[in-house]
């Protein structure tokens, strides 16, 4: 017959494998973060870039109505 290798029965976690699984879930929170951090900087500079144009075509239409004193 086969010998069994390892412990049977429940052991306790292989103090390696904890230390993988915390170091990975590290690194998927900080992924996380800096994805959320460049989600707003970047929804900043859209909201920005989109006042911007409409600040722009606002002058444009004022300048058009203003009427031009001729000599």
């Amino acid at each position: 017959m086969a010998e069994l290798t390892g412990s049977p029965g429940f052991a306790p976690p292989n103090p390696e494998h904890t230390l993988t699984r915390r170091h990975a879930a590290m690194i998927e929170l900080v992924a996380t973060l800096a994805l959320t951090v460049s989600l707003v900087v970047a929804a900043t500079a859209v909201s920005m870039g989109q006042k911007s144009m409409a600040h722009s075509a606002f002058i444009e239409r004022a300048n058009a109505q203003i009427p031009v004193a001729r000599d």
